[in-house]
């Protein structure tokens, strides 16, 4: 119950003050203007880290006062606040700001606020670049209506629930004081936002989580792995745009604490996505990784391992895609108007030239993590997720012999050089066909080299079936991810009924969504097979038959018509055209995938 009432008096204090200090700031004129290189198209008051910081302040106060490492958070989240309240309303340069992140992280640390598991000559620096870090993760990650505020509560419930299973109830208090704050705010502060929280809310936020995660996970010597991971996988998604960030500045050559349109948010919304579904987008990822934090104080450590490598790379996976999409050489002068932007684009066409030079390396390296994966998985499933120290042993004999072998296999059956975005049967097929020849060949290596001993035949069995799963779904979500950004970006073309729902209509569809130059919105199909009527394609609709498309051209506001039917009699194509000039519509014919 005494949880109930850390939660709720934050929540309600926060949710009840932001208005008020967002009337405080609107009238004393403590607003974040638009900007160039910002997001917000209005005038936005500022300030709202104030509420989030007196709902968790006026909590902790009243119900914690003498938990074990309050004093350190409190003195460290109260100068950090400062610090933000002094960037908003004065302004500091980066330098000044990291400078005083760096102070008010060892203030927070000499009272208190470090883990007891490693020395301290090595805890200490560590801590402060932790909690400096994070800091500064959650300042940028505070670009886009809710994000910062929706991650943080998040956050804190990750926190909140490890520190509970390690039975660490203070730590489990103070996060739960957080979780509340932040969703308090988050109301307010969703798209469209009405106050921003602003650098005293931003950095308040990062500061205390990264300060919570280390007092409130390290409670014992034995969870060292979790120590390390759980703090890392509560705050994945401000780290993961944090390093985002960090490395496609540098790689352009511009400031990395330079502003700027280029988060992880910003770019699923260049590709189609509205705002609040970018953040939602993200705050599943979120959940995700405080799933995977939670589960691992429950399983063995090796299984957290091979769930934190699998999250890895799908997230490294999506930052290469969101990376290689939305490059865009016109966009680069107004981030660096002080040089030409022949520049630009020649450093543009280098990179690129890179990436598409060491695409392959890159899928090489995933799949050498996927085949050390699928390996230990199958001795997991195998022996019912224990691992002895015998077993152990002959991974480490086997798994090099499989790793060399495998990916000389993919390489002959040709996985290697595909486009993932347009993976089909095919590329599954040379999958297949590597996953046989280098599993068939590592049975025998493995029988050769060590006669087989003490190996059981069911591993390489259930290795080669996880190995095909993962490799497929790894290619398979890049096509997906890319097909679901597209279909939402079929909304900013012209509106258009697709006559024609067979190979020819369904090739066209295709072909719409993947090229963007046709600017197309596909509404929906026409056909005159009864069998296909009310069914989907690639999610669009059959919407009726010929004699149907004067009514559904004047429901859905047509704007053209495509003839998808190339085999059609002449008398056939002729009594569409005339459809569709009754309807006052424009119409092309589709020969195979082009106009005419």
């Amino acid at each position: 119950m005494k949880f109930a009432y850390l939660f709720l008096t934050a929540f309600f204090i926060s949710f009840l003050l932001t208005p008020l200090i967002k009337l405080i700031a609107a009238r004393a004129g403590i607003v974040a203007k638009p900007k160039e290189d910002r997001w917000h198209k209005k005038v936005i008051p500022l300030m709202g880290g104030v509420a989030i910081y007196t709902a968790f302040l006026v909590t902790y106060l009243v119900y914690l006062r003498g938990a074990k490492g309050g004093l350190g958070l409190l003195l460290g989240s109260t100068s950090i606040f400062l610090l933000g309240m002094t960037d908003d309303l004065r302004g500091l340069s980066p330098q000044a700001k990291l400078i005083g992140q760096i102070v008010c992280a060892s203030l927070a640390v000499v009272s208190g606020v470090t883990t007891n598991i490693i020395p301290p000559v090595i805890a200490i620096p560590l801590t402060i670049l932790w909690i400096v870090g994070i800091t500064n993760s959650f300042n940028l990650l505070d670009n886009m209506d809710g994000l910062s505020s929706g991650v943080a509560a998040i956050a804190s419930f990750t926190v909140f629930a490890c520190a509970l299973a390690l039975k660490n109830y203070e730590m489990a208090s103070i996060s739960l004081i957080l979780a509340g704050a932040a969703l308090g705010f988050l109301p307010h502060n969703f798209y469209p936002a009405k106050i921003f929280m602003g650098d005293c809310g931003a950095m308040f936020l990062g500061f205390t989580l990264a300060s919570i995660a280390v007092i409130g996970t390290g409670k014992e010597l034995s969870h060292l792995f979790l120590v390390l991971f759980i703090p890392v996988l509560a705050l994945a998604v401000p780290i993961f745009d944090m390093i985002f960030v960090t490395v496609t500045r540098t790689i352009d050559g511009r400031s990395v604490a330079k502003g700027g349109k280029d988060h992880t948010s910003h770019r699923m919304v260049f590709l189609g996505w509205h705002e609040r579904r970018a953040v939602t987008a993200l705050y599943l990822i979120a959940l995700l990784f405080g799933l995977a934090a939670y589960i691992s104080l429950h399983v063995k450590t090796y299984v957290s391992a091979i769930m934190v490598a699998l999250l890895l790379i799908v997230v490294f996976s999506l930052g290469v895609f969101l990376n290689q999409t939305t490059r865009r050489k016109e966009e680069i002068a107004p981030l660096m108007p002080s040089r030409d932007i022949s520049y630009y684009k020649n450093q543009y066409e280098l990179i690129d030239s890179l990436i598409k030079y060491k695409r392959v390396i890159f899928e090489v390296m995933c799949d050498f993590c996927l085949i050390c994966i699928a390996y230990f998985s199958s001795y997991i499933i195998r022996y019912e997720g224990v691992i002895d120290n015998y077993n152990f042993g002959l991974i480490a004999k086997s798994l090099p012999i499989l790793i060399v072998v495998n990916l000389l296999a993919f390489s002959i059956t040709g996985v290697y050089g595909n486009i993932w975005r347009y993976i089909g049967l095919n590329e599954i097929l040379n999958i297949v066909k590597g996953i046989i020849l280098g599993s068939a060949v590592s049975v025998a290596a493995v029988a050769v080299a060590f006669r087989f001993y003490g190996f059981s035949r069911m591993i390489f069995i259930l290795d080669a079936m996880i190995l095909l799963i993962l490799m497929s779904a790894v290619r398979i979500a890049f096509r997906l991810f890319r097909e679901q950004i597209f279909v939402s970006l079929d909304s900013k073309g012209k509106r258009i009924l697709i006559f024609g729902a067979g190979d020819t209509g369904d090739a066209f569809l295709r072909e719409v969504r993947k090229n963007k130059t046709f600017n197309y919105w596909p509404v929906g199909f026409v056909d005159d097979d009864p069998s296909k009527q009310g069914r989907r394609i690639k999610g669009v609709a059959v919407l009726g038959v010929r004699s149907d498309m004067p009514q559904l051209v004047d429901e859905h506001s047509i704007e053209e018509v495509i003839i998808a039917i190339p085999s059609a009699n002449d008398k056939t194509k002729e009594d569409i055209e005339a459809i569709c000039r009754e309807s006052g519509v424009e119409y092309h014919q589709v020969n195979g995938i082009y106009l005419r």
